[in-house]
């Protein structure tokens, strides 16, 4: 499902912006879900590799808590999810009241937008995307997923894998 006609672009936490630096997919991510932002926050800290943080300034706009209800919620955020970083609250704070669609892989993150009802989207729900506006095959995103867990380090759970790769066949192998 396609939220972009009613959100106003999309956050990127750290495992997001980290997988499309790796697959170097910007120009499909810009064309679908622009405009592309990132948590000050996440920008400032060390979390990030030069080459990553060099991705994030090229691509990505920067966004501060700029309003007292997006302090108030980081501030939420860190009494019922005590174990999201600093970035991860602000990321969700800022994609929640500036109405972002939050892209992360990261569970807790997931669970907060959830719980918040900010709209989020992960990294294999974009590759599904790419080979519904026929940016990709089935075969290359397959591959992509597979180079983010071989190559990356990517952790993803091989029952949520089998279940993307079987969700893949409506759409062939081409």
């Amino acid at each position: 499902m396609r939220f972009m006609q009613s959100l106003k672009g999309t956050i990127l936490d750290a495992t997001a912006l980290i997988d499309f630096h790796w697959l170097n997919e910007w120009g499909w991510l810009q064309q679908h879900y622009s405009p592309l932002y990132i948590a000050l926050e996440l920008l400032d800290s060390d979390q990030l590799e030069p080459p990553t943080r060099q991705a994030a300034n090229q691509y990505l706009t920067p966004l501060a808590l700029s309003t007292e209800e997006m302090f108030a919620s980081f501030l939420e955020f860190s009494v019922r999810a005590p174990l999201l970083s600093v970035a991860d609250r602000s990321t969700i704070a800022i994609a929640r009241h500036q109405l972002l669609i939050c892209a992360s892989d990261d569970g807790l993150v997931v669970e907060t937008c959830k719980a918040y009802g900010v709209t989020y989207t992960r990294t294999l729900r974009l590759l599904t995307e790419m080979v519904e506006t026929a940016h990709k095959t089935v075969i290359e995103v397959t591959a992509m997923a597979d180079s983010l867990i071989k190559e990356r380090g990517k952790h993803i759970s091989p029952k949520v894998l089998t279940d993307w790769t079987t969700s893949l066949h409506k759409y062939g192998t081409s």
